[in-house]
């Protein structure tokens, strides 16, 4: 038998200040409105190159008034170091989610591809490091599989 642990309460316990970079994203939107809803104030990042506005505004209205109000929404772009900067000040937590996914467009733009998802992860973790935020999570993309059809990804 698997054990599980939450840490829900935990994190409805102390309030934070989270900041969730691809927050207008599928995953990053959800995981806003979590934190949100735990009490947790959350600054999210998007530039809105592959998330939406649409995101959020459903985040909202599964929260409501009053969780919203910890919320706070930056329009940028973590190619840019100030953008990055500006975004971890007074952060304790950073959920790296910002990224250009996708196979095909990383071989049709590698320029693209490198400067979100290698350049701005660096701006990110120098930020990161400057603002002397607690810890920083990175999560990486099934893009890492490759081009390959099968929707269940094994690692072996």
């Amino acid at each position: 038998m698997k054990a599980t642990i939450s840490v829900s309460p935990e994190l409805a316990r102390y309030q934070r200040r989270w900041l969730v970079t691809g927050g207008a994203g599928f995953i990053g939107s959800h995981l806003t409105e979590s934190l949100l809803g735990l009490g947790q104030s959350v600054i999210t990042l998007d530039d809105l190159s592959t998330g939406h506005r649409s995101n959020l505004e459903q985040v909202r209205a599964a929260v409501g008034p009053e969780p919203w109000s910890r919320h706070t929404f930056l329009q940028g772009d973590i190619r840019d170091p100030q953008t990055c900067r500006a975004a971890c000040e007074g952060v304790d937590f950073v959920l790296h989610h910002a990224a250009l996914g996708s196979v095909p467009r990383s071989i049709a733009d590698p320029l693209e591809a490198n400067a979100a998802n290698v350049t701005g992860f660096v701006n990110m973790l120098v930020a990161v490091w400057d603002a002397k935020v607690r810890r920083f999570v990175y999560v990486a993309s099934s893009s890492t599989y490759g081009d390959h059809l099968a929707l269940l990804k094994v690692e072996d």
